[in-house]
């Protein structure tokens, strides 16, 4: 489940008890340093992951082996409308969606191709992104926030990207050679 550091505490505290999370799992301590009030869970850093020692106990994180109907992945509404909506992905419906995009909509897509994320993770139709990418073998780039066009076609040249996806068509003709999802 992702969720955006720059979230108000008391809505990180909200989404973190509805969703029942058990780790959080961050860049680094610093992350979430502002909300260590607010969080419930064992804090682990991405830079610590592979250390078992700094890992959780496996009963503390409450694991067990999943099924088609046990629960994949949560993202949350942004909340503007009212309080914040967990919707629930499940396993078969993951396993339906990765199957069909791999066979009708990221044709191509594969190891060696580098996919630019240019929305947040918390965004809900990044998924479609974010999964596909990973599940067929390709590289997920994930975009800082971009406030102009030359910083964006900056960053696809650096990184190497051949995918990306945008919500506008009208940078199209800035880039040349970068398989767009519009």
């Amino acid at each position: 489940m992702p969720l955006d550091p720059s979230y108000p505490a008391d809505q990180v505290e909200l989404i973190m008890e509805d969703a029942e999370s058990k780790v959080l799992l961050v860049k680094d301590e610093d992350t979430f340093a502002k909300h260590r009030y607010v969080v419930k869970c064992p804090v682990l850093s991405v830079m610590n992951i592979l250390d078992d020692a700094l890992l959780p106990e496996q009963s503390a994180v409450g694991w067990c082996p999943p099924t088609p109907n046990t629960s994949c992945y949560i993202i949350y509404t942004s909340g503007t409308t009212g309080k914040p909506k967990g919707m629930v992905l499940e396993h078969a419906n993951m396993s339906s969606f990765l199957h069909h995009g791999a066979l009708y909509v990221y044709k191509g897509l594969g190891p060696g191709s580098r996919f630019l994320l240019s929305s947040p993770m918390t965004f809900d139709m990044s998924c479609g992104i974010q999964f596909p990418t990973l599940s067929l073998g390709a590289t997920l780039i994930l975009a800082p926030k971009c406030e102009l066009l030359g910083e964006l076609e900056l960053l696809i040249n650096t990184a190497k990207v051949s995918c990306l996806s945008c919500h506008s068509r009208n940078i199209s003709h800035t880039l040349q050679g970068v398989l767009l999802f519009v």
